[in-house]
């Protein structure tokens, strides 16, 4: 039978049987000794990663806006909209291991606990035990962290990250900035079916959006996907009004989308019959959204899609194009 006699590399004292599996101090010089050349001290990891920090950091352009929250920094890249509570941009961390997100920074007027608030609701949906949750939540903004800016230069500011979608082009009131007399109704049917079945799982999630607007609507239209954001006055399920309430506004947008934008847009004659007659239906009357509830809905609207265009095909989506044909 083979032995190991492990002993000290600095002072040649024997170490204990210890020191075949972890770090031991030698009993002779005191010095730290590990068998294994991979493993790194934990004191002399973070200094090493406070030297490439520092030095990311002093690398970056001055130009560039610089939010502190925390022991991180984040620099901004581009604006990407302004909200009733919050700016919102495109970030990324600053350090060795930079990472894109999108932050949202609170107006100094903000009440505080508005973004903080808006983190929980979203960590509660990341979280639900409905099924497809893994599907769904795909299609809902993903909170990383919430809390306040320690700039020391002004007044504290709320902030909150959430990991940068990819894929996603802008949002349905900029789908509208390029076909201002309406989009082809084709496309408002899958957009509309996007939303309802995110709608479906949130009402399931025993949460309501509260605020279903064309800017908190972003489009993937590639993937022929909607990602719901805006959630600062998703509230509980109350009752089945508030369910209404997201689903006719869902309504409400889709109408704006194919007929031009107004507050109260007009009927074109470009969208068919069954479609208009459900689109009339849910955005105003409430009693029968209730009843419907998003997958009620959606079943309406596969129908009515099918009456109006046949069976379903992919058409590619192109928002800068005329009409989004």
């Amino acid at each position: 039978m083979l032995f190991t006699a492990l002993s000290c590399p600095q002072c040649g004292a024997p170490l204990p049987r210890q020191a075949s599996w972890r770090t031991v101090s030698c009993a002779h010089c005191g010095a730290t000794v590990t068998r294994s050349k991979s493993v790194v001290e934990a004191a002399r990891f973070r200094e090493a990663r406070a030297r490439v920090y520092a030095q990311a950091c002093s690398a970056c352009a001055p130009a560039l806006r610089v939010v502190n929250w925390r022991t991180q920094r984040f620099r901004i890249l581009a604006p990407l909209g302004r909200g009733e509570h919050a700016e919102v941009y495109l970030a990324e961390r600053m350090g060795p291991l930079p990472q894109r997100l999108t932050l949202k920074l609170g107006y100094p007027e903000t009440k505080p606990g508005v973004l903080a608030a808006e983190a929980d609701v979203l960590a509660s949906l990341q979280q639900s035990s409905v099924q497809g949750a893994a599907y769904y939540t795909q299609h809902l903004p993903r909170p990383m962290a919430a809390g306040v800016t320690d700039d020391g230069n002004g007044p504290e500011r709320e902030v909150l990250l959430l990991c940068h979608p990819s894929g996603y082009w802008g949002s349905l009131a900029d789908v509208m900035h390029y076909a201002p007399t309406g989009i082809d109704p084709r496309h408002a049917v899958w957009i509309w079916r996007r939303i309802l079945e995110v709608l479906a799982f949130v009402h399931a999630s025993a949460w309501t959006h509260g605020d279903l607007a064309p800017e908190h609507l972003l489009a993937h239209p590639r993937d022929h996907g909607v990602l719901i954001i805006g959630w600062s006055r998703a509230q509980p399920i109350a009752n089945s009004s508030a369910v209404a309430r997201d689903l006719m506004q869902s309504a409400w947008v889709i109408r704006a989308l194919l007929c031009g934008g107004d507050d109260r847009p007009t009927w074109s004659e470009r969208i068919p019959a069954p479609l208009a007659e459900l689109l009339r239906r849910s955005s105003e009357e409430a009693a029968w959204c209730a009843r419907a509830g998003a997958r009620g809905l959606d079943e309406a609207l596969v129908v009515a899609a099918r009456e109006a265009f046949g069976p379903a095909r992919f058409i590619p989506f192109n928002p800068t194009a005329a009409y989004c044909v």
